[in-house]
């Protein structure tokens, strides 16, 4: 298995791979729909977002080269590429017959909300002699889950060319079909009628159905399988393509049957779905001396692109692919990472749980994208509440839009005087919570069986305390000054009250929580993060819990446990790894927390292990390229999604909020820079990061301490100075070997400085491409260079601002 990186070019990333490597092909994902590959090539769980259905069964494809036995998927061995925007396999199915098979979700202008799936089909005769080949194509009409039943009424009947599946109670309805005439199609009540004609050759004998109804489905426990034979006659030396495809629409044959027509006949169906993939990926293009980092970023931001999905509530990230509940407290982390990527997604999705807080301030659970059901479960208070509002003071930095944030502002403190409102007489947030599992637990790991955790929680005080801090400083952004003091205050007495109730002095740690009844649990869990995170520990503190977190019966080659091997409550995979189990997502808040608090080495250690880890492929049943959910605590394999929607945004926020030195918390007013980078590193870059409403690029120069980008008013930590150096013409640059990045700048006059930035994996000798010039510069492993043409100027950014044409506009 070999992945390749491309710096300039993040689209043109991709692994190469044996399918006995990986344990799943890719998922992928426009607006309005989802479809996943098995290892066998098969395209299965179309969805529609409108409808949160599967509308469409398992897909699959047996070949026959002449008079040649047929063979199905599970007799062909392929080899996979996988890519940003594409699943292609290639196999061979004779001799000097090569099949490459390209699995794509249309993307694009034209196709961004078309609920589809294609397979471009290419068959090479590499031989001197001409060569006939059957494909039969096959799959199960109608949709269903691996819960519930299957779709009802549904009539299937062959049209022409095509295939049509039509719901007679909901009027939904899908086409499937080809870009070639048939030589046959047909519809079945048994799936082994279908592949007995394909095994003899043809499906073209009169012995199949042309319609089946949903009288007769019955008989069939409502499945109903379609096929179609296709006859390729390739010359020699020659290539034939089959484009397959399904189109499902809830509105009928108008809005399906076309859109499919066109869709056969687009030869730029896929190039662009390329192309924007190509738009999106380029930026937030974060850059280091790490390959693993470098790939894990890229690969994170395919992952965010391919899960944001267009509701009719409204747009959102399902917690669950595919599905429609969105869930708060995970909209909340995804616009920590979207905030650099796609920050008007992360506006909607903010706004879509606006629109749906409870008249008394509380944030709710989670909310259907369909028919817009909210729930909090019952629970007076959880971490929804108090991270609702600390993605609004994320996402306000992001954009630095003043207008929203006054329109928002009164909506924010009603949310934090809610949370005012439900403190005990500690001074603590305090739930009181009748049930159990998602009924009884107020924390993240929220999915425990027959488990409990309410009272006052160390994690959801921690998260108070810190909103209550992003309220003051959101209302001193708005001028009021009145709010700035009573926030202020009433996060300094959470504080205390924290420090009072829930620390514990004879262990240096915080207790669990104490419950309705006042007892404590204080067992040390992975779950004292939080109050290192959110800077409720004093640093001394701090740094005691990063290093009993550090300990071997919380680490792992994959990383952090939830809890200690040594806890009672330990079980590897028991509560969905939540009582010792692995979970990505928390391993990266300990990363973030480790940089923050001076181990900075640690952390990038932590980083490089996450993604390491979703690159293992087979052996740690992960699809390289995807960011699996959570891992057993024993075994150390993925146990839950191949492609989790959490974890890609919060890896875009953990690397650019440690090494890329971006703080989405600092209400400063204009970009600022501090640098949290291991001894052993002496650059990082960032390209095209949205910030503070526009895109800006720039460079960390660890040696010389300065930041030097298109920013023209900007701050930094000390010892860093920052320096605009005029435009970002980084896209112009091309760089031979493709995993060298170039970020550079064009001044006023014209004059042009490009840094070379290596990655540690070994020296390079590179060949730039800038307007037409070559350039060649030897770069170390692990080492930036500098190439200036003329004499590039360097301005002070952190000067008072004269205002001038710097980054690109959002």
């Amino acid at each position: 298995m070999g992945p390749t990186f491309d710096a300039q070019r993040n689209e043109f990333s991709a692994y190469v791979l044996r399918e006995e490597q990986t344990p799943f092909g890719l998922t992928l994902g426009n607006f309005k729909t989802f479809a996943s590959s098995t290892p066998k090539g098969g395209i299965r769980g179309l969805w529609d977002a409108d409808t949160d259905q599967i509308i469409f069964g398992a897909h699959q494809i047996a070949y026959r080269a002449g008079d040649d036995e047929t063979l199905f998927p599970h007799q062909i061995v392929r080899e996979f590429t996988f890519l940003p925007y594409a699943q292609i396999a290639e196999f061979e199915i004779g001799r000097d017959l090569h099949v490459t098979e390209a699995f794509f979700v249309p993307h694009g202008p034209k196709h961004d909300r078309v609920v589809s799936f294609v397979v471009d089909v290419t068959v090479h005769n590499a031989s001197a002699t001409a060569k006939t080949v059957r494909l039969f194509p096959w799959a199960l009409l109608i949709g269903q889950r691996f819960y519930g039943e299957p779709e009802k009424e549904v009539c299937a009947t062959v049209r022409g060319r095509f295939i049509r599946s039509f719901g007679e109670e909901t009027g939904w309805v899908r086409w499937w079909g080809g870009s070639r005439a048939p030589d046959a199609v047909a519809v079945a009540l048994r799936e082994q009628t279908l592949l007995q004609g394909m095994m003899r050759g043809t499906l073209g004998t009169g012995e199949h159905l042309g319609e089946i109804t949903p009288h007769l489905a019955e008989f069939s426990s409502r499945r109903i399988f379609g096929a179609f034979e296709y006859r390729l006659e390739i010359p020699p030396g020659g290539r034939e393509p089959l484009r397959l495809a399904v189109v499902f629409h809830k509105d009928g044959d108008e809005r399906s049957k076309p859109v499919l027509e066109q869709l056969l006949a687009d030869d730029d169906a896929l190039p662009a779905t390329e192309r924007y993939y190509a738009e999106k990926l380029g930026d937030a293009r974060l850059l280091t001396p790490s390959p693993l980092i470098n790939r894990g970023v890229v690969w994170a931001k395919c992952n965010m692109l391919r899960v944001i999905k267009e509701y009719p509530q409204g747009w959102g990230s399902t917690n669950s692919p595919p599905s429609d509940i969105l869930v708060s407290r995970d909209t909340s982390w995804f616009v920590h990472g979207y905030d650099y990527l796609l920050p008007q997604f992360s506006r909607d999705a903010i706004e879509l749980f606006n629109r749906f807080i409870e008249p008394s301030g509380q944030v709710v659970e989670y909310v259907r994208g369909v028919n817009g059901f909210s729930t909090f479960y019952d629970l007076n208070v959880n971490d929804d509440t108090p991270l609702h509002i600390i993605a609004i003071l994320h996402h306000y930095n992001a954009t630095l839009d003043d207008a929203w944030l006054r329109g928002v502002y009164p909506l924010v403190t009603k949310i934090a005087d809610y949370m005012l409102t439900q403190r005990d007489a500690n001074g603590l947030l305090f739930c009181t919570a009748a049930g159990e599992d998602m009924f009884g637990i107020t924390s993240w790991r929220n999915i425990i069986p027959l488990y409990k955790l309410d009272g006052a929680v160390t994690e959801i005080n921690a998260e108070a305390y810190f909103a209550l801090e992003a309220t003051a400083r959101l209302a001193a952004i708005v001028d009021d000054r009145a709010a700035w003091e009573k926030y202020s205050a009433e996060a300094s007495a959470l504080r205390d009250a924290m420090l009072a109730k829930l620390f514990n002095a004879d262990t240096s740690a915080f207790v669990l929580n104490y419950d309705t009844d006042g007892n404590y649990q204080d067992n040390f869990t992975a779950d004292e993060v939080f109050p290192v995170l959110f800077e409720v520990a004093e640093p001394a503190v701090r740094r005691a819990i990063l290093k009993r977190l550090m300990e071997s019966d919380f680490t792992t080659p994959v990383g952090l446990r939830t809890i200690s091997t040594a806890d009672s409550w330990y079980f590897p995979s028991h509560g969905f790894g939540l009582l010792g189990g692995v979970w990505p997502d928390l391993t990266l808040w300990f990363a973030v927390a480790l940089a923050r608090n001076g181990a900075h080495h640690e952390a990038a250690h932590w980083l490089e292990r996450v993604y390491e880890t979703m690159e293992g492929g087979a052996s740690r049943n992960t699809v390289p390229g995807q960011f699996g959910e959570w891992f057993d605590g024993g075994s150390l394999t993925n146990r839950g999604m191949y492609l989790s929607p959490w974890t890609g945004a919060k890896y875009l926020w953990a690397v650019a909020e440690t090494v890329c030195g971006l703080d989405g918390y600092r209400t400063s007013g204009r970009p600022h820079i501090a640098p949290l980078l291991p001894a052993d590193w002496t650059w990082t870059a960032a390209v095209r990061v949205h910030w503070g409403g526009r895109r800006h690029s720039y460079v960390i120069d660890a040696e010389r301490k300065i930041v030097v980008g298109d920013m023209d008013f900007a701050s930094a930590d000390d010892p860093y100075q920052v320096y605009y150096a005029g435009r970002d013409v980084s896209d112009e640059v091309r760089t031979s070997p493709v995993e060298v990045g170039a970020v550079a700048f064009e001044d006023e006059r014209g004059a042009v400085r490009i840094y070379v930035c290596n990655d540690r994996e070994r020296p390079r000798d590179v060949v730039l491409d800038f307007r037409e010039q070559i350039f060649r510069q030897r770069v170390d492993a692990g080492r930036m260079a500098e190439i200036r043409i003329g004499e590039p100027m360097l301005v002070d950014a952190m000067e008072t601002r004269v205002r001038r044409e710097a980054a690109a506009p959002v």
